[in-house]
């Protein structure tokens, strides 16, 4: 009886104790992470005007003529209007949607296939190490633009409409965003997976009687998820950054859907002097998502990357 009542004060004890205990490690990263903290906070400004977009005071980004043309900012219209009447407050909101989307959809994939691939290659060794780091030789070799435009050519009228959840052309430009970015996670991924190969715990699972699917997946890749959470963080703006570039390039999302980089491409060129705000915003938008991610990245490396603690 004594050891029970025990074991509840302590479970008591534990559910009751400060909640500056409880987020300690939140307090010590603000603490110690000034800028990481104000990314923290533009990201999460910035994704909450993505996701009440409906309610933040806009109209219909994609509809014509919803306002006068080419109006300044004001209290009726924040950033201003475009040449089409449009909202350019409400493309600017959702056209954070897509970027997110875009970004996260891209970063996830290819991190998690990536990371697959660095855990069979690595591990595995011989032939299959040797095959696959010479096509992921081969695709970084191309420049990442490039071989985005040419995927989206090419695959344009094969890939499928996913409904809600992805339209055709962005499930294309997370497919081709993907495929540039994979090899270059595998190749980050793969160092790591050497080092830890040859570490002791890997060789007595071994000794064991583990199998070699156990090994990774239970033992290496649980010591290769804080290395997965920095790179997905670091790779997440350059992701957006891709996307932007190609709808600026006029293959990216499809035409009327808003945009940031589509925003400041186009005929919406030939206003820019007469209307400022036109590229003012959008390309703030751009600028401060793509700052906030890289900040927040940065300082997420120097917290989970043991090389670095205490450096600061």
């Amino acid at each position: 009886m004594s050891g029970t009542s025990e074991a509840t004060a302590a479970l008591s004890q534990q559910a009751i104790r400060p909640p500056e205990r409880r987020f300690a490690g939140v307090f010590r990263f603000v603490r110690q992470q000034r800028l990481g903290t104000i990314g923290a906070v533009l990201i999460i400004l910035v994704v909450f005007g993505a996701v009440a977009a409906p309610v933040l005071k806009t109209s219909d980004p994609e509809g014509f003529g919803v306002a006068p043309l080419l109006e300044s900012p004001s209290t009726s219209h924040f950033f201003g209007t475009n040449r089409e009447g449009r909202d350019v407050w409400s493309r600017v909101l959702y056209g954070g949607r897509v970027s997110l989307k875009i970004g996260l959809a891209t970063v996830i994939v290819a991190a998690l296939g990536g990371t697959a691939l660095a855990l069979i290659a690595g591990y595995l060794g011989g032939v299959v190490d040797f095959a696959l780091g010479r096509v992921a030789d081969v695709l970084i070799a191309f420049p990442s633009i490039l071989f985005a435009l040419t995927l989206h050519a090419s695959l344009r009228d094969e890939l499928p409409n996913l409904g809600e959840v992805l339209a055709a052309e962005e499930f294309l430009l997370v497919v081709a965003i993907c495929i540039v970015f994979t090899p270059v996670i595998f190749r980050i991924m793969r160092g790591n997976v050497l080092e830890q190969r040859a570490a002791i715990y890997v060789e007595s699972a071994r000794v064991i009687g583990a199998s070699e699917t156990r090994i990774m997946w239970r033992h290496i890749f649980p010591n290769l998820v804080g290395l997965l959470l920095i790179v997905m963080s670091t790779t997440l703006p350059a992701a957006i950054l891709t996307e932007s570039a190609l709808s600026f390039l006029g293959v990216g999302v499809e035409h009327g859907t808003p945009s940031w980089g589509a925003d400041l491409s186009g005929t919406n060129r030939n206003y820019f002097v007469r209307a400022p705000w036109i590229a003012i915003f959008p390309g703030l938008a751009l600028s401060i998502t793509v700052l906030a991610f890289n900040l927040f990245g940065d300082a997420l490396r120097d917290t989970l990357d043991p090389r670095l603690r205490g450096q600061r």
